[in-house]
């Protein structure tokens, strides 16, 4: 029998929802943005191994590259050919000394 001070099983999942929600409106929402900004340098999410090609070969920058993510000066590639090469997630860089120099 519960007591008052006993929480019901559907309100204790009730705080991971709302981070699960809370991550996927940031994560969803920077991928949106380096759609909608259209910016110089942006974080590619997904194998390097095939984000590197791409951007080499839409006159690009590398500017830093990790086994599952690639920094980069885009050049003439839209994130739309990023995301058809196979990039997961493209953000923008916002910062003024992150990849702009």
């Amino acid at each position: 029998m519960p007591t008052t001070i006993d929480t019901p099983p559907s309100l204790r999942a009730l705080p991971m929802r709302g981070l699960l929600v809370v991550a996927f409106a940031w994560f969803a929402g920077m991928a949106a943005m380096a759609l909608v900004v259209k910016p110089d340098a942006v974080v590619i999410f997904g194998p390097a191994d095939r984000m590197i090609p791409a951007i080499i070969a839409s006159d690009g920058a590398l500017l830093d590259a990790g086994r599952f993510h690639v920094s980069a000066r885009t050049g003439a590639a839209s994130v739309g050919s990023l995301y058809a090469a196979g990039a997961w997630l493209v953000w923008p860089i916002m910062a003024r000394g992150c990849g702009r120099g």
